[in-house]
């Protein structure tokens, strides 16, 4: 599997040093070099997965011409243009093998602009590649089926079962460009450090990772973690 690529902007005038502190002197530059450092991100951010399985929820939803299997809805109920859809809920399976859930509080359409859905409260989990399981939460979607974009809002939260999580505010995706980016503060959490910034720019499906701004990583080193707290006199 391909590692991506990790690169860290700092915010103008800022000197990378201080935006970057870790346990101990080049505590932070060895745990970026070392391989198992740069994989994590595949398990931290598994957005693009999570956002695919939406995306299918969305055309179940509200595709004229048949249902998707593993697909219920809840009561539809219409008030002037606007038709909504109460506990949409799709199982299925990516790749053949890996089961996904996704389900919604409801589901909206209007059919003045019939290219854009609404969702609100999102909740999901989808089987990664290691057999681990991504949840993903967020307040409310809308996708617009022109320009195939889907905006992720009000709390956007993945989190993967080896304990690896990331936190954002928004998160816009392009399907068409297998692009994620996030134009408000991160925060990624990993076994052993944590990353905060003031954006963050996922492309190529996944393979660059682009923290920017006030970039602050904590990396603990392996031998920090395990040497054990010294006694204290009570």
């Amino acid at each position: 599997m391909d590692q991506p690529t990790l690169r860290m902007k700092p915010a103008a005038g800022a000197s990378p040093g201080a935006t970057l502190r870790g346990s101990s002197r080049g505590g932070y530059a060895a745990a970026l070099r070392h391989s198992a450092r740069v994989r994590f991100f595949k398990k931290a951010i598994p957005l693009g997965a999570a956002v695919a399985v939406i995306l299918v929820l969305i055309i179940g939803i509200f595709d004229p011409f048949g249902r998707l299997r593993g697909l219920t809805l809840g009561p539809i109920s219409l008030s002037g243009t606007k038709i909504t859809m109460d506990a949409p809920k799709l199982r299925g399976y990516r790749a053949g093998s890996r089961p996904y859930e996704m389900t919604a509080a409801s589901a909206s359409q209007d059919a003045r602009k019939p290219n854009l859905v609404e969702l609100n409260e999102i909740v999901g989990k989808v089987t990664l590649e290691n057999n681990g399981q991504a949840h993903i939460e967020a307040t409310t979607g809308v996708y617009d089926s022109q320009t195939e974009l889907l905006e992720l809002a009000g709390r956007v939260n993945v989190r993967t079962d080896t304990g690896y999580s990331a936190h954002l505010t928004t998160a816009s995706v392009d399907f068409k460009g297998g692009k994620v980016s996030s134009a408000e503060p991160v925060r990624v959490d990993i076994d052993g450090g944590s990353i905060k910034a003031d954006k963050l720019d996922i492309d190529d499906n996944g393979k660059h990772i682009v923290f920017q701004g006030r970039v602050q990583a904590i990396m603990e080193s392996d031998k920090a973690r395990s040497t054990p707290p010294a006694p204290t006199n009570d």
